[in-house]
């Protein structure tokens, strides 16, 4: 268990925001205390001194001082401290000349939100045109980005849909050739073993209702072989062509690969910015 003690949460407010730290941290070497997990006596030392409103002795207190870190409440807030904005930069030959890449619009309104960059260490500060440019070049990219997402969604969509007609349309012609197999059964006409088996794995109630019926009707009519064998050979065709695969894949447009981009010269006093916007990259 550790503990920081003789601290008020305005100062911590105030040492958290230091860049390193360090005043917390001289905070902590000086007041905190650190109990070792399990022992009981540091704990009853500590307790005590409290509730007497006395500190450890001395003896005591450079025991307890042996390892001391930041509380909870200290690294929550620590957390919360600004974080770098994060960008990549090259330096342009051997010159002062730095080109600079924001990948997305997110990472470019920190840095307008910030105000500056810094590179190899010196900060450049982002006037307001550089800012304007920058947010200019970063929503472009954005908007090519989600133009051919939609583009690329609308084919998928479409896709399902033809898939969705194909599968509807399957269905009504496998309909028709069925109710047309009933008829042809009742009224006592041919149909081959492969109308026969449709007919039976569809419905087999009405399978055995039509061949009940072709029984009556067994000598009452002349068969037409011929157009039996015709209509029995075109649904054979039907059904080949629906157990043909289909391909519904589409081919998406590729993500094009842009940064938002401007140029550094820290030559000078001041770092100059220039040719700031939209780069596509290869």
């Amino acid at each position: 268990m550790r503990i920081l003690q003789n601290l008020t949460r305005g100062e911590l407010d105030a040492y958290v925001k230091q860049p390193t730290a360090k005043k917390l941290k001289d905070k902590t070497v000086k007041d905190g205390v650190y109990i070792p997990e399990g022992d009981k006596d540091a704990a009853a030392v500590y307790v005590a001194s409290r509730q007497q409103g006395q500190g450890a002795d001395a003896g005591d207190r450079e025991a307890l001082l042996k390892d001391v870190e930041i509380s909870a409440d200290g690294y929550a807030l620590q957390e919360k401290a600004e974080k770098p904005v994060a960008f990549s930069y090259k330096r342009m030959g051997d010159s002062s000349r730095f080109r600079l890449q924001f990948d997305g619009l997110g990472m470019i309104s920190r840095a307008v939100k910030q105000g500056y960059v810094t590179i190899e260490g010196q900060r450049v500060d982002l006037s307001d045109e550089v800012k304007k440019q920058l947010l200019a070049a970063g929503k472009e990219i954005d908007g090519v980005r989600k133009q051919i997402s939609t583009h690329n969604f609308l084919l998928h969509e479409a896709a399902y849909a033809q898939q969705s007609r194909d599968a509807m349309q399957e269905e009504g012609e496998k309909m028709s050739r069925v109710m047309m197999t009933v008829s042809r059964i009742m009224h006592g006409r041919k149909v081959s073993p492969a109308d026969e088996k449709e007919l039976m794995e569809f419905n087999k109630d009405l399978y055995a209702m039509a061949k009940n019926a072709a029984a009556l009707e067994k000598y009452r009519h002349k068969h037409d072989d011929r157009e039996d064998e015709r209509i029995s050979a075109e649904n054979e065709r039907a059904r080949e062509r629906a157990a043909e695969p289909k391909d519904y894949s589409v081919e998406e447009t590729p993500m094009p690969n842009m940064t938002t981009e401007m140029t550094v010269d820290l030559e000078g006093e001041m770092p100059e910015i220039d040719d700031v916007g939209a780069v596509l990259r290869e």
